[in-house]
């Protein structure tokens, strides 16, 4: 099974991570899953941003979330 069909298959909505390939991010937002590219950070502070609507603050320079 690839990634996608297995982060799929987990039933994720939301995908936070660091960087991803457009061919990957597409698949999983034709999917329905909300992905949020560009972030920086521990799992443990991407967690709490995301909890806490703060995600913006990990963003990598030059990105926009």
């Amino acid at each position: 099974m690839d990634r996608t069909s297995a982060i799929l298959a987990c039933g994720v909505t939301f995908f936070l991570c660091g960087a991803i390939c457009n061919r990957t991010r597409n698949a999983l937002e034709r999917a329905g899953v909300t992905v949020i590219p560009w972030l920086t950070g521990t799992e443990g502070q991407v967690l709490d941003g995301f909890l806490h609507d703060r995600l913006a603050d990990l963003a990598m320079p030059g990105a926009a979330v």
